[in-house]
């Protein structure tokens, strides 16, 4: 893992404007994960979109991290019904 890939959680936090414990409850929930390196925390790049994400669910739709957690299970599978539909649509077709 080189350093472009991950932000100390310092950082990202600063930026934006979010508590450090939010991201230790996302990380307890299973939703991001916190990588240690002598002896700090960082962030992956790849997962700050989700972040962004989760931040904008917690501070300003005022969801807690239980229903971030939910709603991330909730779309996921929404995710999943809409590519199925999509190929049974396709399948579908031939018999057109």
């Amino acid at each position: 893992m080189s350093d472009e890939e991950i932000i100390p959680v310092e950082i990202f936090c600063s930026y934006y404007h979010v508590d450090q414990t939010f991201l230790e409850n996302l990380e307890s929930h299973g939703l991001i994960s916190i990588s240690y390196r002598e002896n700090n925390r960082y962030v992956l790049k790849e997962e700050m979109a989700e972040l962004e994400k989760f931040s904008r669910m917690y501070y300003d739709l005022d969801i807690n991290v239980a229903g971030i957690d939910a709603l991330k299970h909730l779309l996921e599978k929404i995710k999943l019904l809409q590519e199925e539909t999509e190929n049974l649509r396709a399948r579908l077709k031939i018999y057109e």
